[in-house]
């Protein structure tokens, strides 16, 4: 929530918590994920 400070959490569970976010699969991107959808985006961009 805004205000609130992240300095009490650790990085190992700060990247944790996002790695767990970006593996969760999206109803609103089809059921992909978002590291999935990146992965796509990202090679779309080195073929081009």
């Amino acid at each position: 929530p805004k205000g609130v400070t992240l300095r009490p959490l650790s990085y190992s569970y700060l990247l944790e918590v996002t790695d767990t976010i970006n593996h969760r699969p999206r109803k609103i991107m089809g059921y992909t994920t978002p590291a999935e959808r990146l992965q796509e985006e990202l090679a779309d961009l080195q073929a081009a």
